[in-house]
């Protein structure tokens, strides 16, 4: 059926078609409403117009720009979003890539908040404690960011999925300013490491040394030190010795610094000369692990996709068993030292060499 003018004058630039299609400065309108610009270059508005319960008159526009192929809506004299032509979605922006106040999704996923001196993102559950915020990778969590209720306590927790072990937050109640272990969503005690052996923390600073538990009640086998550990702590307390860190003379040359301790591989060989096994005290730690180098290429900036110049380094990862490090991957083993422990064993060695002297000396001064 061929399309035939009819109700208003094509000269007036408005057509309706028999199918009920309407035109807007084309004659042949494609969809019920089809509105055209008639110059080239011109913007197609549409605009919609109200008062306010005040009788102030507002209004606001639906625009498509062909010269930059963007569509979106403008109010209050300022364009407020955009569809620009990758698909990009922006509000408050024109243009993405820019640090301007607003905010982006990209057609590719991604997606950018900007806000001048002031909060950017605002995230809030209601009511009950929980998950706030799940991370996700591959359609499955990984991840989660939420609150937890410890007692009085509100506390913010980041947990991992895969073992839920995480850390809280807190600063309010009967662990203010604190932070806490955690493991499946929920404070935990006893149980996460803050580090491992091929990754590790360097200096901890701190107001007040470490408290360690000591509590009769929580421990069982109590006693005194045999004659093969007082003979393994007696040579342990020779082999204290001063030494400075590989690292650190790399960094510093000659102004590194002299420290002063023991090296575990000589306290493991005293150990076993006095047929104990220093894997069964806790001041002697071994741990091995397997590692594999990979040469990341240097990235060139990309402002428009928000991508960041970054000079090619070398990743190192590491894999916790021979079974999950990838073939050709190199085993390491670092061999460590808990020093309260140490000395808590040369120290208790040593008392007990006193008590046998002094019983000693007591009964030859009784002769």
């Amino acid at each position: 059926m061929s399309k035939q003018k009819n109700l208003i004058e094509a000269s007036q630039n408005v057509t309706f078609d028999t199918s009920g299609n309407v035109g807007i400065g084309t004659s042949s309108p494609s969809d019920i409403l089809d509105v055209a610009s008639t110059t080239d270059g011109d913007p197609v508005r549409i605009r919609l117009t109200a008062n306010d319960d005040g009788g102030t008159t507002r209004s606001g526009n639906v625009f498509f720009d062909p010269d930059t192929n963007t569509m979106g809506f403008r109010n209050g004299g300022s364009d407020r979003l955009h569809v620009d032509s990758s698909g990009n979605l922006l509000v408050g922006k024109a243009s993405t890539g820019i640090l301007d106040d607003g905010f982006e999704v990209s057609s590719e996923g991604r997606g950018a908040f900007t806000r001048d001196n002031g909060p950017v993102l605002f995230c809030d559950r209601g009511s009950s404690s929980g998950d706030i915020i799940r991370i996700r990778k591959d359609n499955s969590n990984v991840g989660n960011i939420g609150t937890r209720t410890a007692g009085s306590a509100e506390v913010l927790v980041i947990t991992f999925d895969n073992g839920g072990f995480g850390v809280g937050f807190t600063g309010t109640s009967a662990a203010s300013h604190a932070l806490l272990p955690a493991d499946n969503g929920a404070t935990a005690d006893n149980l996460v490491d803050l580090g491992v052996s091929s990754v590790r923390f360097d200096d901890i600073y701190a107001t007040n040394a470490s408290i360690q538990t000591s509590d009769q009640n929580e421990k069982q086998q109590i006693a005194s030190l045999t004659t093969a550990e007082m003979d393994a702590a007696k040579a342990i307390s020779g082999l204290f010795k001063t030494f400075k860190w590989n690292d650190s003379v790399a960094e510093k040359g000659d102004a590194a610094r002299t420290h002063a301790g023991v090296i575990a591989q000589e306290v493991e060989a005293v150990m076993t000369d006095a047929g104990l096994n220093a894997g069964d005290y806790a001041f002697f730690i071994s741990d091995t692990w397997w590692e594999t180098q990979t040469d990341v290429p240097a990235v060139v900036a990309d402002p428009e996709n928000d991508v960041e110049a970054q000079d090619a380094y070398t990743r190192t990862d590491t894999y916790d068993t021979a079974e999950e490090a990838p073939e050709g991957a190199t085993e390491r083993t670092r061999k460590g030292i808990r020093y309260p422990e140490l000395l808590s064993f040369v120290g208790a060695a040593t008392e007990q060499r006193l008590a046998d002297i002094e019983t000693r000396l007591a009964a030859l001064e009784a002769v």
